[in-house]
């Protein structure tokens, strides 16, 4: 198989997503990969807004495959299970997908591995502070690559591999797709970044919203490595030093120190300020490493009290 010839079916879960579909059809009807070469295969997790009645086609290039309300790992298995192509391409309902997205996905490809695309952000025209903080904190794909995980809003990888290391973990109800990608590596894949293939992801706006995201994201990350039977880094105690190790880490990454990072602003179109970057400090520095460990610690031991 190689990816010049090879139907690529789109994995897209989505739970409530209405308005969030048509955008992304819309999009992905504007790809430059002929149609004939691809597919579009949508697991409703539960819905009940109806957002997916009416978008299968009559042709069978956009198909739709309902279960009940999991999570987006089990409806991504799902959709993989019922899908026909040789390259699965996974991206997120309220993603927008570049025209040249898939070409350039199957381009970075080649003959396999896995392939995480850059992810740049929609910002709204007066940004808050949690807007920038978004920005910094999730979906930067270069820099997860480096540490050898990446997320499914943009990942490409060939249906094989996913089957031989049995797809997500439906235990995860968040950070499967780390856990995926770190065991296709395990596996001996090569995981790759390209800047070439892109789609455009939304920001959080609300500090209630950026803080649950932050708070789910590291109690299932805490989860995760109990049942890997290894202690998250949150857990740890230079974790309660936050201010040390979050300079070590940011500066590991190459991230900016004294504020919001610049390149994945510049990335999307945003300059910094310097009043967004002492609002943000306190926020990067303080807030954020506590509500990691604490999140990380909870997720941690009810794994571990429902393993035993």
């Amino acid at each position: 198989m190689t990816t010049s010839t090879a139907l690529v079916s789109i994995i897209v879960p989505v739970r409530n997503g209405r308005d969030d579909l048509r955008g992304l059809l819309a999009s992905l009807a504007a790809q430059t990969l002929p149609q004939d070469r691809f597919e579009v295969v949508i697991a409703d997790d539960g819905s009940t807004d109806g957002g997916t009645d009416g978008l299968a086609t009559p042709d069978g290039h956009v198909r739709v495959y309902p279960g009940p309300p999991v999570s987006s790992y089990v409806a991504r298995n799902r959709a993989v299970s019922h899908a026909r192509g040789q390259v699965l391409a996974f991206t997120d309902a309220d993603c927008r997908p570049e025209p040249d997205w898939l070409e350039s996905g199957l381009a970075a490809l080649g003959d396999g591995g896995v392939v995480a695309g850059l992810i740049r952000f929609r910002l709204p025209e007066r940004p808050t502070i949690w807007s920038l903080i978004d920005v910094d904190t999730f979906l930067d794909q270069e820099r997860q690559v480096k540490a050898g995980v990446a997320v499914t809003a943009n990942l490409f990888l060939n249906r094989e591999l996913f089957e031989r290391i049995d797809g997500f973990d439906e235990e995860l109800r968040e950070f499967g797709d780390h856990d995926l990608v770190g065991r296709c590596v395990a596996a001996g894949a090569e995981l790759r970044f390209t800047a070439s293939a892109v789609v455009v992801h939304p920001t959080r706006d609300e500090g209630s919203r950026y803080l649950s995201k932050f708070w789910t994201m590291n109690r299932w990350y805490g989860a995760r490595e109990a049942l890997a039977g290894r202690k998250p880094d949150g857990i740890r105690l230079q974790a309660w030093v936050p201010l040390v190790r979050t300079f070590r880490t940011r500066r590991w990454y190459g991230r900016t120190l004294t504020g919001i990072d610049r390149r994945r602003l510049d990335v999307s179109g945003r300059a910094p300020r310097l009043i967004d970057d002492l609002r943000a400090l306190p926020v990067i520095y303080i807030l954020q490493p506590y509500v990691a460990s604490i999140a990380q610690l909870v997720g941690w031991w009810s794994a571990v009290r429902s393993a035993s």
